[in-house]
């Protein structure tokens, strides 16, 4: 009989992953570029919520500086309710599960609009394929834990190379950028099997502290706020504390006036232009709390960081697996997989799944 797969068994595979799907990366994304050149739209909304929202996040800096175009992300409620439709907007729906009603709605409302219904899905014989005129595959297959991991960093790897291929085809960026883009992605492989492996050792170093969070705020800017509010949603989701995810300046303009000795705050710091009030706003917090952590590099023994010289961009293609870990490791040990009883009432009322959908977890 087959072990079941465990979270930390995708966090694992996520570099391999990443390495398949950037062996033919034009074809990865050939249908999507297709329809984005062939239709000359401008403007692009991704239509998405939970990890699949948090993966847009991650890819839109890197998006827009690829593309030069405005990248927009919306919440599916967003766009079904509130969304003005521009001919030139190139507008797409994600699910990783292709079962989540509101990304259902999102694609109806679409064609209601009388645009295609586009919708990028991990499972193309779920009830997306009811509702799109074009269905896609990114490419991360079926994974089968809910607290989706390699699933984030495949679609955050998909969204850069879609922006790179189409970029390349209308000749926005030189082959030689084009290659080394996608050279740097499979370079991020080794990255991400690094932070894993300095994550295990950061775990053991601070255990007490992670076993013993209360309330947690993760904190960037530019290319690491996707990072943020997907560690903060894994956290929040698994460990089951309050976990909440702030722009660093938005973080001290209020949130963190509630801040005391028992929380947790973990500093994101991609190593851009904000690099240096990052670190500020660690040290600040630090004066308040011992629970306060540092990635991006070599602050003091609460830092973690790996050793490379590619483009701050691309750190959410290895620096999520940290926060995967945590909430991984934290909940295991701590016996946090279960849900309280009365989550079955809330779900009944309030479904964020179709009735087609199977719970694995």
């Amino acid at each position: 009989m087959e072990k079941k797969k465990t979270m930390l068994d995708y966090i694992e595979a996520t570099p391999e992953k990443i390495i398949e799907n950037a062996k033919n990366p034009k074809e990865l994304t050939k249908t999507l570029t297709d329809e984005y050149i062939s239709n000359k739209y401008n403007e692009i909304y991704i239509v998405a919520s939970g990890s699949s929202f948090n993966s847009s996040i991650c890819a839109q800096p890197f998006m827009e500086d690829i593309l030069g175009v405005r990248v927009n992300v919306l919440s599916p409620s967003n766009f079904t309710n509130y969304y003005k439709h521009n001919k030139n907007d190139f507008i797409f729906v994600i699910s990783q599960s292709g079962y989540s009603t509101n990304a259902i709605e999102a694609l109806k409302r679409a064609r209601e609009l009388g645009i295609k219904a586009i919708g990028i899905t991990s499972d193309v014989e779920s009830d997306f394929k009811k509702y799109t005129d074009i269905l896609i595959d990114y490419k991360v297959g079926i994974e089968t834990v809910g607290y989706v991991t390699v699933g984030v960093v495949a679609l955050v790897q998909f969204l850069m190379t879609f922006a790179l291929n189409t970029a390349r085809k209308m000749k926005r960026i030189s082959k030689k950028k084009y290659d080394e883009f996608i050279a740097a992605i499979v370079d991020s492989a080794e990255l991400h099997k690094e932070i894993q492996e300095k994550s295990h050792a950061f775990i053991r170093k601070h255990y007490k502290s992670l076993s013993s969070m209360q309330k947690v705020y993760v904190c960037s800017s530019g290319a690491g706020m996707g990072i943020a509010l997907e560690a903060a949603l894994k956290i929040g989701e698994t460990v089951k504390v309050p976990a909440f995810a702030y722009d660093a300046e938005e973080y001290i303009h209020g949130p963190n006036l509630q801040l005391s000795p028992e929380y947790t705050v973990f500093v994101i710091d991609t190593n851009d232009k904000d690099s240096e009030r990052l670190k500020t706003i660690y040290k600040a917090s630090r004066a308040v709390s011992d629970n306060v952590y540092f990635m991006g590099s070599d602050v003091d023994e609460n830092s973690i960081y790996a050793d490379t010289n590619l483009s701050p961009l691309l750190t959410p293609l290895y620096y999520l697996p940290l926060y995967q870990m945590i909430a991984y490791q934290i909940t295991e040990d701590l016996h946090r997989w279960e849900q309280h009883p009365l989550l079955k009432e809330f779900k009944k009322i309030a479904a964020a799944k179709s009735i087609s959908y199977v719970d694995n977890d």
